[in-house]
């Protein structure tokens, strides 16, 4: 029993721990503020509800979902009619073209609900509109929380909707009272939600959409304001699109819109071409010039012998101080020097045995080898040596030289 205590301890420690840690694990849940507007986002400030509940009010329509752009819809055929698309983005960021595609598309009796925080400058000015937002920051804290209301006679409840988040909204500062109805407001009266007619067709604008966030519709009765807004679609229609291409797209800044000088030139094609190779050269040639410049390697030469010059010019400064016995001794202990090293013979006793070893041993003729040996005598004994004699020496060395 004793062996089995710490371990009934331990056990009830870890189960202690682990209900202590399921019991705040709930408690350390937060609230989770990030504003997404996507539909597949269960998260407060998603729309994943707003798009659940749209086969309850459109029980005949097919409910696609795309990101594509205005258009080149895969579910939708924009040459036929009874159709409807929900646009939804915090900012609105569409060029002409998309605009008229757009405008095509519901003239043909087609529908385009349209919910956005912001919009362009080119939207703005296609429907003839100034909007105004109050929540600069995406991230932004506001003072009061949404409050919407929709306006008669478009709609019989006039009652104020509101709940305890983010306010997150723009409204209209001017319309096309012409061409533009009024169908919603915020809660200082300024209009937030509109619908503009275009042949047989019509555009809803909102400029509140957390109103369609999970959290707004699911808050009290505030699922009576989102049914009510979208009933201004017709309950006939055969498709109602979900898209988020302008959720997706990337915003432009408004400095750009407005292109600079080299961005005008740029939209020459043959200038730019032709600025980016010349670009190009010059970096090449930069690239090129950095590399290593290698010396050029002169020829090799063989080297020369330099002994022989020197001798010879030796021989000169001796000969031209008619010193001719040093010479003479000196061309003398040379051919000594080359018989010891060449014929392996002592020098030392220049007698008739060393004539006769040398004889034999270098093949010259005996009696040649003998004047030889006879002239250095005479040269170590005399006082002086005369041209003709030291002429007559050197001729007979280099016959020796030549022939062994």
């Amino acid at each position: 029993m004793k062996k089995a205590g710490p371990y009934i301890v331990g056990g009830v420690i870890l189960l202690l721990l682990v209900m202590l840690m399921v019991s705040t694990k709930g408690t350390n849940r937060r609230f989770d503020e990030t504003v997404t507007l996507r539909e597949s986002d269960r998260i407060p400030y998603g729309t994943r509800v707003a798009r659940e509940l749209l086969p309850s009010f459109f029980p005949e329509a097919r409910f696609p979902f795309d990101r594509k752009y205005p258009g080149i819809w895969d579910s939708i055929e924009t040459y036929r009619s009874n159709q409807a698309v929900i646009l939804i983005a915090d900012y609105f960021e569409a060029d002409r073209e998309e605009l008229e595609s757009l405008s095509d598309f519901v003239g043909r009796g087609n529908y385009v609900f349209l919910i956005a925080r912001n919009a362009s400058d080119d939207l703005s000015s296609f429907f003839r509109f100034g909007l105004h937002s109050e929540f600069s920051s995406y991230y932004g804290l506001q003072e009061d929380s949404l409050q919407v209301k929709l306006e008669q006679p478009a709609f019989q409840t006039t009652g104020l909707y509101t709940y305890p988040g983010r306010k997150y909204e723009s409204y209209f500062t001017s319309l096309d009272s012409v061409h533009t109805t009024v169908l919603g407001t915020n809660d200082k009266g300024f209009a937030n939600f509109i619908r503009m007619d275009k042949g047989s067709g019509s555009f809803f604008v909102h400029t509140a959409p957390l109103a369609f966030s999970n959290y707004f519709i699911l808050h009290k009765n505030n699922s009576a304001y989102y049914e009510a807004a979208i009933s201004v679609l017709p309950k006939h229609v055969n498709t109602v699109l979900w898209n988020e291409y302008f959720l997706e797209k990337p915003r432009q800044n408004n400095s750009n819109r407005n292109p600079n000088w080299l961005a005008t030139l740029f939209s020459y094609p043959s200038f730019k071409w032709g600025l980016l190779i010349a670009a190009f050269t010059l970096v090449l040639f930069v690239l090129l010039g950095m590399r290593r410049r290698q010396r050029i390697i002169p020829p090799y030469e063989r080297p020369k012998n330099d002994s022989l010059d020197f001798v010879k010019t030796l021989g000169r400064l001796y000969y031209d101080r008619k010193d001719h016995k040093n010479l003479a001794g000196k061309m003398a202990a040379y051919f000594l020097e080359h018989v010891r090293s060449t014929f392996k013979l002592p020098t030392h006793t220049l007698d008739d045995t060393f004539v006769m070893s040398l004889h034999f041993k270098s093949g010259y003729p005996e009696k040649e080898t003998r004047d030889i040996i006879d002239n250095i005598h005479h040269i170590n004994t005399s006082y002086a040596i005369t041209d003709k004699e030291l002429s007559h020496f050197h001729k007979q060395l280099e016959l020796f030289y030549q022939n062994t």
